[in-house]
């Protein structure tokens, strides 16, 4: 496990990114927002690679905007 300062820092950012997409997907019933929400909290706890989190990261935060549900 990685516990840099970098790593801690992507952690928090996509899981408050995530927790906005999955409140906003909640109160407007959008189901692809609250995937990726969800996605965004729980995939930093699996990736240990700091790169690899933020192209995964950017990937599900963008996901809702290519994905018109």
């Amino acid at each position: 496990m990685n516990l840099s300062m970098s790593a801690i820092f992507t952690s928090l950012v996509t899981g408050t990114v995530g927790y906005a997409y999955f409140r906003y997907g909640k109160r407007m019933t959008r189901p692809v927002f609250i995937a990726a929400g969800i996605g965004l909290m729980v995939f930093p706890y699996f990736v240990d690679s700091i790169p690899l989190s933020i192209i995964l990261g950017s990937t599900l935060a963008a996901l809702p905007f290519i994905i018109k549900i």
